[in-house]
């Protein structure tokens, strides 16, 4: 008994693999598919719900604005390039009698040598330029209090209706989380006091393999949003802001419309991005299913030895009947499959990309 016992285990990594084999590469799609369902989901509640926003901005009566009235913007140098030039006047603009402060990579240096000296070993030994940049913003809001705008943002009207009367505004994206490209806070915030004294733990961890991720955790959205949700501190006075009402659209989408309930206007941004950024936003995050299709397709002409028949010619009859006859995924042919399956990836691909 027991002899038979051991053999019964031992043929089952067998077993198991013969069944792998004999099942259809495109049943791993339908997981895939759930999840580009559940993507489009919380696109369409970040980008489109309101969740009652408008009742919440005023915890009381009459509304006064708490938060500065300071608006801040960095980048490298002063030499802004062409297509964000005209960032800096919209603002002023639409905000008369507000401060407009702009950081330079020199003055966010010296606003941490002077007021910050306990972070300059971890500002400098960031590796990359916009962690830097994510890491200043946090200091300046917590030294100054105001406005922060990433310099793709331009004001439409003024953003004082998106304020309220809180001490902390924090905008949803219409992907996943919340981002650091728009925020407001009173000085000395609280939750900007935690951000700057978490800062140093998250310069290095060891997941952060990839640039893309180590930018995000470190001190860029994802850092942002991991905190706020495990800051045990008072929210009460904090705002978050739905896409809707910031303007945000999704990153998986070439192009955007205007929203009425925004008054803001969004530029073509992410400056900072690189090939691992477009491989994680645009094809793991925005595409899973297309980019599934096609390497499932791939895996599936080798595993049915259509490679080495298009690659060494043609085999024998009874080995191409077997290779186009019905079988497999709901029993349709291999031709038919896959034609339904890269029609259904295209068709994805054009909804996510509507503005």
């Amino acid at each position: 008994y027991g002899k038979r016992r051991k053999s019964q285990w031992k043929d089952k990594p067998v077993r198991a693999c013969e069944a792998l084999k004999k099942c259809d590469v495109a049943y791993i799609l339908l997981p895939v598919v759930f999840i580009q369902l559940f993507l489009f989901y919380l696109e369409f509640n970040g980008g489109l719900q309101t969740g009652g926003f408008k009742k919440n901005l005023c915890s009381s009566q009459p509304c006064t604005q708490r938060i500065p009235t300071i608006i801040h913007q960095t980048y490298k140098t002063e030499d802004i390039p062409p297509n964000w030039e005209s960032t800096p006047k919209a603002w002023k603009k639409h905000h008369p009698g507000w401060t407009y402060m702009f950081w330079t990579d020199e003055r966010n240096r010296k606003l941490i040598q002077d007021h910050y000296e306990w972070f300059l070993p971890t500002y400098d030994g960031y590796p990359y330029g916009i962690q830097r940049s994510d890491a200043a913003r946090y200091f300046i809001l917590h030294k100054y209090g105001g406005v922060y705008a990433d310099l793709d943002i331009q004001p439409l009207r003024s953003v004082s209706e998106i304020l309220g009367d809180a001490e902390l505004v924090l905008p949803q994206t219409p992907n996943l989380g919340l981002t650091n490209a728009f925020m407001a806070s009173v000085n000395g915030s609280d939750f900007m006091a935690h951000i700057i004294s978490i800062l140093p733990e998250h310069a290095n961890k060891w997941y952060q393999i990839v640039r893309h991720w180590h930018i995000m955790t470190s001190a860029g959205p994802t850092f942002l949003w991991s905190q706020y949700e495990r800051w045990t501190g008072d929210k009460s006075r904090s705002l978050i802001v739905p896409a809707a009402f910031w303007g945000k659209c999704s990153i998986c989408k070439s192009r955007c419309k205007d929203l009425e309930t925004s008054p803001l206007h969004h530029l073509m941004g992410n400056s900072w991005f690189a090939v691992d950024s477009f491989i994680f936003n645009y094809i793991l995050m925005c595409n899973p299913v297309p980019l599934a299709v096609g390497l499932l397709f791939l895996i599936d002409v080798y595993k049915t030895g259509r490679f080495n028949h298009w690659v060494y010619g043609a085999r024998s009859s009874g080995e191409n009947k077997k290779m186009v006859a019905p079988g497999g995924f709901l029993g349709f042919s291999f031709v038919t499959k896959w034609i339904a399956f890269f029609c259904f990836g295209a068709v994805l691909y054009y909804l996510k990309q509507r503005p």
